[in-house]
């Protein structure tokens, strides 16, 4: 897979051929023939092999998660987004060039699929038993944030972290979630003798704030 790989990125797999493809492993045309039926069945080989390396870094990331700490989810999650976008193989310019546009299509259908297929089995369901769902359409949700912040990543790689995430965070209504009390910076002066505030809940037309957990 990984020679099939390298030749797409070097050609374009349109202008590969059974015989470009046997050569690089060293193998007849007859022994391709075995194992695979035509060009096509080696790119979604190739593009399997590439979605279940990725799906594998997903699955780590939500396997590590803290219960609860939804704010340091997002931040690990577009760090290894931002890692996964990076990569040289599957995300490079090259991938995008004229030879290799139809197969760089199917990749992404297929991995935008196969991770909100993920998310939507692990995640949400964590997230659903704790909180209650805030969004409809959860795949289809999923899919176009996937798909667009590929997108947003590869024209634009100079986009802030904390922008990634204020979109990943809008997109899935997770804003009041993350939203934390503003806190008190180590070195900010204190009165000690302030009157404490008054009760919430005695003062008419006022209600405590609520913080989501």
């Amino acid at each position: 897979m990984r020679a099939a790989r390298e030749i797409c990125l070097e050609k374009g797999f349109s202008k590969i051929t059974v015989s470009d493809i046997a050569g690089r492993v060293h193998m007849t045309r007859s022994l391709f023939y075995h194992y695979f039926p035509d060009k096509d069945a080696v790119a979604d080989a190739v593009l399997d092999d590439v979605v279940e390396d990725i799906l594998s870094k997903l699955s780590a990331w939500d396997a590590a998660r803290e219960t609860g700490n939804i704010d340091k989810a997002l931040d690990d999650v577009v760090r290894l987004t931002r890692a996964l976008i990076a990569d040289e193989s599957p995300f490079s310019a090259r991938m995008i060039h004229e030879g290799n546009a139809e197969l760089y299509i199917r990749f992404i259908d297929r991995i935008a699929d196969r991770i909100a297929d993920m998310f939507e089995r692990t995640t949400v369901r964590d997230f659903e038993m704790r909180h209650g769902l805030p969004i409809t359409n959860v795949h289809e949700t999923f899919f176009t944030l996937i798909v667009g912040l590929i997108s947003l990543l590869r024209s634009h790689p100079e986009t802030p972290d904390t922008t990634v995430k204020s979109v990943i965070a809008q997109t899935l209504h997770l804003t009041g979630y993350i939203a934390a009390c503003p806190s008190v910076a180590p070195d900010a002066p204190t009165a000690p003798s302030a009157a404490p505030a008054p009760d919430a809940t005695s003062a008419p037309g006022t209600s405590a704030p609520t913080v989501a957990r």
